[in-house]
Formats: structure tokens, C-alpha cells, sequence
């Protein structure tokens, strides 16, 4: 789904999903991990989770702020074992988006400074927003500067799947593994994980002397 920037206004536009969105689900069910790798057929359809994905777009001068959630769960295979375990997604993220040239070639720290020298800064708009916050709401998340990163597009929209299927990846571990209880016993196949991942890690050592062995028998032959 795209929303184009000037669909984006001052005002706060809303979007939410649940798992009957289609595209939802494709971004989602397409990160899951099988052990067969097998190229999934035309009528291929991702497994049926709970998840829920919402986003807040907001025009700030020529940069649109996305504040994103996302709630649901990967079916991943265990970096240990190989077993499939079920690796709960529960993330918020913020963009800033914008076509504007000047931060391509601007350093992160000072790209960011630079995006909110204006009429107060980014940190003075967050603080009026959360001053209109409505007492019976939520909490608005403590936000600042920092806490965001322009990234400049080529075309003047805000693609949420694109976003959806990167900021899920970002958050994804190097090498998942299911949760494990006090004893450090893995939830899921009940092995403890310190001790499975010394097996794993220790290569068989071959004796550096074994060919100069083999060399003398030959030599006495």
C-alpha cells in the first residue's frame, strides 16, 4: 500500500490492519523460515496469526513523520536445533521520510540536527503534541530528536509494505532461538542451550601429524 505525500497533511493520518489484510500478511507470512526451501507455489498463502499494524503520518515542512506498530509472529527455525518455534514481533518504530536532496549527502548526527533547526525544532513539536494529548489516552512515547532518521525517497510516497518488511527484518536476531526457562532449558525442545551451542561451536581438531604418519608407513613399505 502507498500513500502518496500530498495526501499527507499538518493532521495526523491513520492506518490500521489486522491479518485479513492480504498485503499484511504477504510481508509477514513471506519472512517465515523453512527448512526446505522449497520456492513457494502461485497459490501460496502465509500461515493465519493474530497481528495488528497501524501507522500515523504527519507532514512536518517537506518531511513526513511515520510512527508504526506492529504486533504478530514469525515462524523461524532455531539456530541450535533447526526446529521451528514461533518468534513473537511486538516493535514501534519512526521515520522520517523526504525527498529533498540536501540530506543524501549529510552525515547521520548531522542530518538529523539539521532536520529540526526550524520554528523550534522537532523536539518543540513533539512536546506540543503531547500537551494535546487527551488525559484518557495512552501515553505518548517519550520522543526526541535522536529518535529518528531521515530517509530520502525517489518518489514522493510512503510505501507501508516496504516499510512493514524492513523494520520487521531490523529487528530480527542473527541467530534465533526459542525463549528458555530459569535453568537456561529451552522452551521448546527442553535442551539446554549454553551446553547445546559449546557442542556446536567446537570444530573436530585434526592432528597436524596424522599426514606425516601416514607418509612413514608408506616410506617403510
Amino acid at each position: 500500500m502507498k500513500v502518496y505525500f500530498h495526501e499527507i497533511k499538518d493532521q495526523e493520518l491513520e492506518y490500521h490492519f489486522d491479518e485479513s489484510t492480504p498485503w499484511v500478511m504477504d510481508v509477514i507470512g513471506a519472512l517465515d523460515e523453512r527448512l526446505d526451501r522449497i520456492k513457494r507455489p502461485p497459490n501460496w498463502k502465509p500461515r493465519s496469526r493474530p497481528t495488528e499494524v497501524s501507522y500515523t503520518l504527519r507532514r512536518v515542512d517537506d518531511l513526513i513523520h511515520v510512527t508504526g506498530k506492529v504486533k504478530s509472529q514469525l515462524f523461524l527455525l532455531c539456530s541450535l536445533c533447526a526446529d521451528a518455534f514461533q518468534f513473537p514481533i511486538n516493535l514501534q518504530f519512526h521515520v522520517l521520510l523526504t525527498q529533498t536532496e540536501m540530506y543524501a549527502d549529510v552525515p547521520r548526527e548531522s542530518s538529523r540536527k539539521n532536520a529540526f533547526d526550524y520554528d523550534g525544532g522537532m523536539d518543540a513539536w513533539l512536546s506540543d503534541e503531547e500537551d494535546e494529548e487527551d488525559e484518557d489516552e495512552t501515553p505518548p512515547l517519550n520522543l526526541s530528536a535522536s529518535d529518528f532518521e531521515v530517509t530520502v525517497v525517489k518518489e514522493p510516497l510512503a510505501d507501508l509494505r516496504e516499510l512493514l518488511n524492513e523494520q520487521i527484518i531490523l529487528t530480527l536476531p542473527m541467530q534465533p532461538k526459542p525463549d528458555t526457562d530459569e535453568k537456561g532449558d529451552c522452551l521448546k525442545c527442553g535442551k539446554n542451550q549454553d551446553a547445546f551451542s559449546i557442542e556446536a561451536e567446537e570444530p573436530l581438531k585434526e592432528n597436524p601429524f596424522a599426514v606425516l604418519k601416514n607418509l612413514k608407513k608408506k616410506t617403510d613399505a
